[in-house]
């Protein structure tokens, strides 16, 4: 499988803000970015739509994410998001999680340009092989604490680990992918969420943070 970081993630997310979208085609994007080359579509969900690309100047895959550009006012919180996990996965130089090298806004489109990660995601694996031996699971784990205590460093939250935003290439390194829920912990307010709000997969997320008032460390 060939997965965009992200992609495997979205099936995850509310569609409804994208519902009647249509995401831009290879050649629309094309167009609009022409520092790179954009080969291919990946996968549409709740918050956008994914593509592979080239960045020319310096021939490196990439995954490109896009937001839509037509919200009604009560999905604006969408395109906050977008823009809050770009700066708050930029910060974020780990071998462990993944790279951000552009954001940006051309024509109304909200993107994000990131390493290209030739795998799949923990949710995939398990789904096609069953089980993971205990060995491997510790190995994935441990990699994954790695990256969410270097974040913790950095003072950012991801809120929202679950195995498909869990990363894995083909050589098995392990890379924690979207960071579009995170939470900075220098700030006061978020830019998506109330003090009265949660935000996270209803299957992962960590029961205290379903308290109203509750402040995720």
């Amino acid at each position: 499988n060939l997965f965009a970081v992200g992609a495997g993630a979205f099936a995850d997310q509310p569609t409804s803000p994208t519902r009647g979208w249509q995401p831009p085609t290879v050649e629309q994007l094309q167009k609009a970015l022409p520092q790179y080359e954009i080969s291919a579509f990946i996968a549409r969900g709740g918050m956008g739509a994914v593509y592979r690309g080239t960045q020319r100047a310096l021939k490196r895959a990439v995954a490109i994410k896009v937001l839509p550009p037509e919200m009604e006012e009560g999905d604006m919180q969408f395109a906050a998001r977008f823009k809050h996990e770009a700066q708050a996965m930029a910060q974020l130089s780990h071998p462990n999680i993944v790279a951000v090298h552009e954001a940006g806004e051309v024509d109304g489109l909200l993107y994000f340009v990131m390493e290209f990660i030739e795998g799949t995601d923990l949710a995939q694996l398990i789904a096609s092989e069953g089980r993971i031996e205990p060995q491997r699971a510790i190995q994935i784990t441990s990699a994954v604490c790695e990256a969410l205590a270097f974040a913790h460093e950095e003072g950012i939250v991801h809120r929202d680990i679950k195995p498909s935003n869990i990363m894995i290439d083909r050589r098995g390194r392990v890379k924690v992918a979207d960071f579009g829920l995170a939470k900075t912990l220098n700030v006061e307010h978020t830019l998506m969420t109330g003090s009265h709000v949660a935000m996270g997969t209803p299957d992962f997320i960590a029961p205290e943070a379903m308290m109203p008032g509750m402040k995720v460390d």
